[in-house]
């Protein structure tokens, strides 16, 4: 859809007056400022190959409308298949520069996590392994060592006996500091999973130092051995990502350094 298409559909809500400015983002969307005399709104126009990367839109939706009234939720005034309409939300990218900072993110990812709730047991669930998988197919061609490494660890991976509302999206560019409140953007991901893997994510989104790593870790009462696995595929489904998103970067360099990584670090275990 374009967004001469998107605005006849909106007008309802965002009227006729309409300022209009394109947002520089994400490598998936198209996102576009709208300014109105009252309000203002973030709208996504969705790139419709979405499910190559594991996106589902109504699963989105449908959490999207689980969450709303969460301080930590974006406000949502429009959403279908094709388009996204939140209220633009405005503030400084959060960066865990402190210890209290790193607590601030602990309590949110835990909040989410509580907010499971029988909506959404029967969505479709994020799942490490299915994800590579799917990835996977639609890499094209990949490191041959790199795949088999990664699916030697998918194989190591142990899912858990309870999945939880997950994010799965986690670094500064999604999370923001607006009046002395934190709000995470970017739900596309979003699924019941693996809260691990929504930790490791976290881990690596935010660029945590070593002793901050632990700080999250004690503060979930995680052995790092059991949070290993889960971290080095949550990496290598990062790479996987973006070698689906930009084909035409084939991604060896970063492949090797991900299989040299982690054959050290996981050799141990």
């Amino acid at each position: 859809m374009q967004l001469h298409q998107a605005l006849p559909i909106l007008r309802d809500i965002i009227g006729d007056t309409v300022q209009i400015r394109r947002v520089p983002t994400g490598l998936t969307n198209a996102v576009y400022q709208l300014t109105t005399p009252d309000r203002r709104w973030a709208l996504r126009i969705n790139n419709p190959q979405g499910h190559r990367l594991g996106i589902n839109r109504a699963r989105e939706r449908d959490i999207l409308a689980h969450i709303q009234g969460q301080s930590w939720a974006p406000v949502v005034g429009w959403a279908s298949d094709q388009l996204l309409l939140t209220e633009w939300h405005s503030g400084a990218n959060y960066k865990p520069s402190s210890a209290e900072r790193v607590e601030r993110l602990c309590a949110l990812i835990e909040a989410i996590h509580g907010c499971t709730g029988h909506l959404l047991v029967d969505q479709p669930s994020l799942l490490v392994p299915d994800q590579i998988q799917l990835l996977l197919d639609q890499a094209g061609a990949v490191d041959p060592a790199f795949q088999s490494q990664v699916l030697a660890e998918c194989e190591r991976y142990q899912a858990p006996d309870r999945l939880v509302l997950c994010h799965h999206d986690w670094h500064p560019g999604n999370l923001i500091h607006q009046q002395g409140q934190l709000l995470l953007l970017d739900w596309e991901y979003a699924a019941p999973g693996d809260a691990r893997l929504d930790l490791a994510c976290l881990l690596s989104g935010f660029n945590l130092s070593g002793a901050q790593q632990q700080q999250v870790l004690e503060r979930f009462h995680l052995d790092p051995d059991t949070l290993l696995t889960v971290q080095c595929l949550a990496d290598a489904m990062a790479l996987l990502w973006y070698r689906v998103r930009c084909p035409t970067r084939p991604y060896l360099a970063e492949q090797h350094q991900w299989a040299v990584r982690w054959q050290t670090h996981l050799g141990a275990l």
